[in-house]
């Protein structure tokens, strides 16, 4: 899995949309996003975190977003900071809404009513 920047993600992200229009590689595609504190989740790395936090006097408990997204065999994520969720989440709602075109509006049937006697 490709960690990517911000920016390039978006474009990859477009890219997977237009390959999904496309039919290629899969129907769909899959956009999961995590809140995550990227801390190391190995015993190995734990102990080093430890050894790390303990000379850090200042300690940000900050989350960041992780965000996957797949299309058949091609999988990208990117790590996105609190400051920079708003315009991650704005970028991204665009390119999900230019890329529904492809819906179709349900007909509404209408009931019948039954005549009560």
């Amino acid at each position: 899995m490709a960690v990517l920047e911000v920016n390039r993600f978006l474009t990859e992200l477009a890219g997977l949309y237009e390959k999904c229009k496309e039919g290629t590689a899969g129907k769909a595609v899959t956009l999961t996003m995590k809140r995550s504190d990227l801390k190391p989740r190995t015993r190995r790395a734990k102990a080093k975190a430890k050894v790390e936090d303990r000379d850090k006097e200042n300690s940000d408990d900050e989350y960041s977003c992780l965000v996957r997204a797949k299309h058949g065999k091609r999988k990208i994520s990117t790590v996105v900071s609190a400051k920079d969720h708003l315009y991650f989440l704005n970028a991204c709602n665009t390119i999900c809404k230019a890329h529904m075109d492809a819906l179709k509006r349900r007909d509404k049937k209408k009931k019948k009513k039954k005549a009560k006697k």
